[in-house]
C-alpha cells in the first residue's frame, strides 16, 4: 500500500463556506477585542466597571471559568491513560485540546484585569512565593506547555502517518507507539495532580483572604475542583457533540452515555453534598432553628444561587439520573449545557458575595477611585455595585474567541480522531504502510 493510500485517511479535510464563515467571524471577534483592550491600555481601567470595593470583574470571573473547564477537561482525559484503561479513548484527543484552549483563554485574561501588562515580567524577576497569585500564575504556565505536549503525544505518531510537519520528525513505528503508550501513562501521573493542583491553588486566593469572611473556609478548594470536574466534563460533551455534529468527529454512544452518566455523579457531589457541608454549619450558627436553617439552606440569597442550583444544579441531574433520558443525545448535550451555566453563574455568585460587603460598613466608607462629579457621596461607598462595561465584555468575548479558534483550528490540523487499535505500521522498502495486526 502506497503512503498516499495509506495517509489519505488522515486527510483533514479544507474548511468550507461555513467553516471559512465561522472563522473569520471568530477573527472579528479577536479583533474586536485587541481594539477594546487596547482603548482601556490608553485609557485606564476606569473604562471598566472596577473600581476600589469591588475590584474584580468580569475577567476574573471568566478566568476562574476556564481554570476550571481547563482542569476538569484534562482530569476526564488523563484518568483512564492512568489506570491503563481504553475507556473513553475517543474523547481523550479532544478533551486534552478542549483543554489547551481553556487554559490560553484563563491566561490572556489576566492581563487586561492587572491593567499593566508590561509590569508581568516582575512574576519571573522578583516574585513574592507569598502570594497565590504568584503560584497561580507559575502553575497556569505549567499547565498550558503540559497541554500542549500531551496533545502533540497522543496525535504525534498520526501526524507522522499522515506527513505533517507537526509530527516534528517523529517517524510512526510500532515501536515508537508502544513507547508513547509508556509516555502518555506518565504524563497522566503527572497532569492529574497538576489539574487538582492548578484549581486548588485558584481556589485558594480566595480561601485565604481573611477579610471575606464569604470566601474564607478550607472547602472553597474541594468545591472548586468538584465544579471543574462539573464545568470541564460538561464543556467536553457539549464540544464533542457538536463537533460530531459539523465534523467527520464520530462519538460513541455508549461512551457518550456512560458519561453523561458520570457527569450525574458528579452534580449530585457538587450541588448537594459540598452545598450542604458549606452552607449548613453557617445556618445553624446563624440561626439554631429548624426553619430558619432549611430556609437559609434551602432558598439562599441572591438570583445566581437559584441559577446556580436549581438551573445548573438540580435540572440537569434530574435528567441525568433517568436511565431513559440519558441515552438521548440532546438530554445529555442539554444537562451538559445547563451544567456549564450553573457554574459560569457559581463563579458570578462568588465575586459578588465577596465584594457586596465592603471591609467597613462605617460612614463615609471605601473611596470607589471614580471621578469627583460634583456629589459629596459618589467618590465613597460602604457597599460593593458592578457592572460589567462594554470593554470588559468586548475584552472578554475577544479572549474567548482566540480558545474557540484554538479548537476550530485544531480540529483542522491535528488528527483529534484516533486511529482504531486494529491497524499498525509495518516499513516496506523505505515505505510506510497500514496493515491490520
Amino acid at each position: 500500500m502506497s503512503r498516499e493510500t495509506a495517509t489519505s485517511r488522515f486527510v483533514v479535510p479544507e474548511f468550507g463556506s461555513a467553516g471559512k464563515l465561522w472563522v473569520g467571524f471568530l477573527a472579528a471577534v479577536v479583533l474586536v477585542g485587541v481594539a477594546a483592550w487596547a482603548y482601556q491600555l490608553t485609557t485606564g481601567l476606569v473604562v471598566t466597571g472596577m473600581r476600589n470595593v469591588f475590584s474584580w470583574g468580569l475577567y476574573i470571573m471568566m478566568f476562574v471559568l476556564f481554570v476550571g473547564l481547563s482542569a476538569g477537561g484534562l482530569i476526564i482525559s488523563s484518568a483512564p491513560k492512568f489506570f491503563h484503561s481504553h475507556r473513553y479513548e475517543g474523547f481523550a484527543r479532544l478533551g486534552v485540546l478542549v483543554s489547551l484552549a481553556c487554559i490560553t483563554v484563563a491566561g490572556l485574561l489576566i492581563l487586561p484585569d492587572i491593567g499593566r501588562p508590561e509590569r508581568l515580567y516582575q512574576f519571573f524577576t522578583s516574585p513574592d512565593f507569598r502570594s497565590p497569585m504568584v503560584w497561580d500564575f507559575g502553575i497556569v504556565i505549567l499547565y498550558g506547555a503540559l497541554n500542549l505536549w500531551y496533545l502533540w503525544l497522543l496525535t504525534r505518531r498520526d501526524l507522522a502517518a499522515r506527513g505533517s510537519r507537526l509530527a516534528l520528525g517523529v517517524e510512526d513505528t510500532d515501536a515508537g507507539r508502544e513507547r508513547d503508550r509508556t509516555l502518555m501513562f506518565w504524563t497522566a501521573a503527572v497532569a492529574l495532580p497538576t489539574a487538582v493542583a492548578l484549581h486548588s491553588v485558584t481556589g485558594w486566593i480566595f480561601a485565604t483572604q481573611i477579610g471575606r469572611g464569604d470566601w474564607f473556609s478550607p472547602l472553597v478548594a474541594p468545591v472548586f475542583i468538584a465544579k471543574a470536574l462539573v464545568s470541564g466534563l460538561g464543556l467536553l460533551l457539549v464540544v464533542s457533540i457538536l463537533v460530531s455534529r459539523f465534523t467527520r468527529f464520530s462519538v460513541d454512544r455508549e461512551e457518550l452515555t456512560s458519561l453523561g452518566k458520570v457527569l450525574g455523579i458528579f452534580l449530585a457531589f457538587h450541588v448537594v453534598y459540598l452545598l450542604a457541608a458549606e452552607r449548613l454549619p453557617h445556618a445553624w450558627a446563624d440561626h439554631f432553628g429548624f426553619w430558619a436553617i432549611t430556609e437559609s439552606f434551602l432558598i439562599g440569597e441572591s438570583a445566581y444561587f437559584w441559577l446556580w442550583t436549581v438551573v445548573g444544579g438540580a435540572v440537569p441531574l434530574v435528567m441525568l439520573a433517568l436511565p431513559s433520558f440519558r441515552k438521548r443525545v440532546s438530554v445529555i448535550f442539554t444537562a451538559s449545557a445547563l451544567a456549564v451555566f450553573g457554574t459560569t453563574f457559581e463563579g458570578v455568585r462568588l465575586v459578588f458575595t465577596g465584594y457586596d460587603a465592603a471591609n467597613i460598613d462605617a460612614a463615609p466608607g471605601i473611596s470607589v477611585g471614580g471621578e469627583y462629579a460634583g456629589v459629596t457621596t459618589d467618590i465613597w461607598a460602604s457597599a460593593g455595585s458592578y457592572t460589567p462595561t462594554l470593554v470588559e465584555i468586548a475584552v472578554t468575548a475577544g479572549v474567548i474567541a482566540i480558545g474557540a479558534l484554538i479548537v476550530t483550528l485544531g480540529l483542522r490540523y491535528v488528527p483529534i480522531q484516533a486511529e482504531p487499535e486494529s491497524t499498525a505500521v509495518a516499513t516496506d522498502g523505505g515505505e510506510t504502510r497500514r496493515e491490520d495486526r
